[in-house]
């Protein structure tokens, strides 16, 4: 399968698996749909041998009472022998817990890798899948406490990066 279809059929399913989640907000005990966007920043390892990368994330999501969609970007340039980039589109699901709020994303996009110090880089199909907790420490400002998250890009021999991130989210609406 050529990388256009792989991106086409990722993209695909993301919003097939989106779509329904909206329609079924209600059905789920109602609530009001949110936006919001964050910023994070991460470590990683990417499992090529080049220690850990520094970076971040930053994206937004609407949520409705449990499912939701998010964008987000990755971007890891923080080391001399390899940076990773990513921007991928999926569902997200999310609960509130007594002081925390907990969610679950999985998202399809495209991916670039390359390196500082050699010549080989290339863009790709890329998929990312991310999890944490985040607690309100003013109204409409949160805490990602801890996202821990585990992707692939399909350039080259691929890279599979193991992220750990903190951040901040703001609540539009």
């Amino acid at each position: 399968m050529k990388t256009p279809s792989v991106c086409l059929v990722l993209f695909l399913l993301s919003a097939s698996l989106s779509a329904p989640a909206f329609a079924q907000d209600e059905g789920l005990g109602g609530g009001s749909r949110s936006g919001s966007v964050f910023a994070e920043g991460s470590v990683a390892r990417t499992g090529q041998g080049a220690g850990y990368v520094w970076g971040g994330s930053a994206g937004a999501y609407i949520q409705g009472r449990v499912l939701g969609l998010v964008a987000r970007a990755t971007v890891l340039p923080g080391n001399t022998s390899i940076h990773v980039y990513d921007a991928v589109i999926g569902p997200r699901l999310a609960v509130s817990l007594p002081f925390v709020r907990a969610w679950v994303e999985a998202g399809g996009g495209m991916g670039y890798t390359g390196g500082y110090l050699s010549s080989s880089s290339a863009w790709g199909a890329a998929w990312q899948a991310d999890a944490g907790v985040s607690h309100g420490i003013l109204p409409r400002l949160d805490w990602r406490i801890l996202e821990i998250g585990y992707g692939h890009i399909y350039s080259g021999s691929g890279v599979s990066p193991v992220m750990a991130s903190t951040g901040l989210t703001l609540h539009i609406w």
